[in-house]
């Protein structure tokens, strides 16, 4: 529930404190190299990945096929690494950066197509099937501007707000 919050926050202040940030020119790693953003940028991607990857467990603990979770997991790994390779270090960033992206379509894809146990797992399913689907349709945007950040917050966005609700929808479930 709090990874939102801490990516949210983390990509909030950094853009806030970068008057030079355009959405149209630039990634949001861009974030990560500038001297006054980077700690916060990379810290909170570091952070938020470590939080994703907690999820990814209590995820694979609750759903009939682990398949998703566990590639989720993988993203989350790939997230810490975006933090941890910022773009000054570009085959390891790209790596880490292209498989965050690429696992996390993939885990809600997978988690989408086969969470069809109960009505928790089919309703999570069904949510995660169109943030995929929201995030294939924003490559689009690939194809009108320099930067990519709006297709990057268009692909994790809506993904790190789906891993609130799944959670909150854990905790009353569990608890």
């Amino acid at each position: 529930m709090f990874l939102p919050v801490v990516i949210f926050t983390s990509l909030g202040l950094s853009i806030a404190s970068s008057p030079w940030f355009l959405w149209t020119q630039h990634a949001l790693s861009d974030l990560g190299i500038q001297e006054n953003t980077a700690l916060l940028f990379n810290y909170g991607m570091i952070i938020g990945g470590i939080l994703a990857l907690i999820f990814s467990f209590g995820l694979m603990k609750i759903l009939s096929n682990k398949l998703g979770a566990c590639i989720l997991a993988l993203s989350s790994l790939a997230l810490i690494g975006i933090g941890v390779f910022p773009e000054t270090i570009f085959a390891l960033h790209f790596l880490t950066s292209a498989s965050f992206f690429i696992l996390l379509a993939i885990a809600l894809l997978i988690i989408g197509l086969t969470s069809t146990q109960n009505s928790f797992e089919r309703n999570i399913g069904l949510l995660a099937l169109v943030l995929v689907f929201i995030a294939i349709c924003s490559t689009v945007f690939l194809f009108h501007f320099d930067g990519i950040a709006i297709t990057e917050a268009f692909s994790c966005f809506p993904a790190f707000i789906w891993c609130s609700i799944v959670g909150m929808k854990m905790t009353r479930v569990s608890g």
